[in-house]
């Protein structure tokens, strides 16, 4: 299955008006996906005793994440494709999809620090860099663990064993090359499957920006995240 069947975008459903429909026929605990920044969700679900993870990455490597795939679907638009150049101002600016960036990334930030047992914040350069530690972490947020009790070598062995299976089953690399991830179509957005998957590599930004653009967003960094303890390098 394709990820967005298996955790599906709650934005896009409700632009296609299926919302109501994947609640009601959900069998199993449900696990939704949204772009929406925190302050924009409704207080009923904010209030609901719900747990909510957000992964925040890099702003360089976020961008020219973005500009390629935008360019990806406007490869099919007579406009042409979007200018490096263009897809800085309108970060730095503000301007995109689901709001700035920088004010998306710190509500929820905030929001963990605030409630801890019920949001978690995680940081893409982490989970490249030290996947294990992080699945930990999001098993203990969970109520879950991958620490083997009294059980003796067995049981470790076997925690060590479902361990790797839930790291391979959710690599890109593995992702990248199922069929439906390849040739299939994402049905609620009209967009092939492919258009998700790139390199998912840090620091990849390098290859694009200039060292100008890169000190633009880097000064706006530090500028935004200035008194919240928050730090979105790349190592």
């Amino acid at each position: 299955m394709n990820p967005h069947d298996v955790v599906p975008t709650v934005d896009a459903l409700y632009l296609a008006d299926q919302v109501q429909h994947v609640l009601l026929h959900s069998t199993t605990t449900r696990l939704l996906h949204t772009h929406l920044p925190y302050s924009c969700l409704p207080e009923a679900v904010r209030n609901s005793g719900c747990k909510f993870v957000h992964v925040a990455r890099n702003p360089k490597d976020t961008l020219v994440s973005m500009w390629h795939f935008l360019n990806k679907i406007l490869s099919r638009e007579p406009a042409g494709p979007f200018p490096i150049e263009r897809a800085v101002e309108s970060f730095c600016s503000g301007v995109l999809p689901f709001g700035p960036f920088y004010e998306h990334v710190v509500g929820y930030w905030e929001e963990s620090k605030k409630r801890r047992g019920n949001v978690l914040f995680l940081r893409y350069e982490e989970l490249c860099r030290d996947p294990k530690e992080q699945v930990r972490k999001l098993a203990s947020f969970l109520g879950k663990s991958f620490d083997a009790k009294a059980g003796g070598d067995d049981e470790e062995e076997e925690v060590v064993m479902v361990m790797e299976k839930v790291l391979w089953r959710s690599s890109l690399g593995r992702l990248k090359e199922l069929e439906v991830n390849k040739n299939g179509v994402w049905e609620a957005g009209q967009l092939p499957n492919s258009h998700f998957f790139r390199k998912g590599t840090v620091g990849d930004w390098k290859n694009y920006l200039t060292p100008q653009m890169a000190e633009r967003i880097d000064q706006l960094t530090q500028l935004k995240l200035q008194g919240t303890g928050l730090s979105l390098d790349d190592f």
